[in-house]
């Protein structure tokens, strides 16, 4: 995952310096990570792809047949979705875990 991706994109950080922001960010994700023991985001991310594909190339084959152009647009249209559920999945792990950070520092 790329964490440079999500400077300034958090509204309880985006005040801090982008150094900071790195870290705290950096430290989310250590955090996310440890929190999802045998997975990686990369690898989340991967299943997330295959599903998509399988159940909407899978769904356009049962129900239009055999056309290479409906499977490739659907082939495409699983990416475009699954990119959509991978960065919110990210945000939503990343947000989860800047709070705990958040409520450490304040204890």
């Amino acid at each position: 995952m790329n964490i440079k991706a999500y400077l300034d994109y958090f509204s309880d950080i985006s005040h801090l310096a982008r150094d900071q922001q790195y870290l705290l960010l950096e430290q989310a994700h250590n955090e996310a990570c440890s929190r999802l023991k045998p997975l990686s985001f990369n690898s989340i991310a991967l299943l997330i792809r295959t599903i998509f594909i399988v159940i909407i190339t899978g769904g356009c084959y049962l129900f239009f047949g055999y056309s290479i152009v409906l499977l490739m647009m659907s082939v495409l249209l699983a990416l475009l979705i699954a990119r959509v559920v991978i960065t919110e999945f990210n945000s939503a792990m990343l947000t989860k875990s800047l709070e705990k950070i958040s409520l450490k520092k304040s204890l």
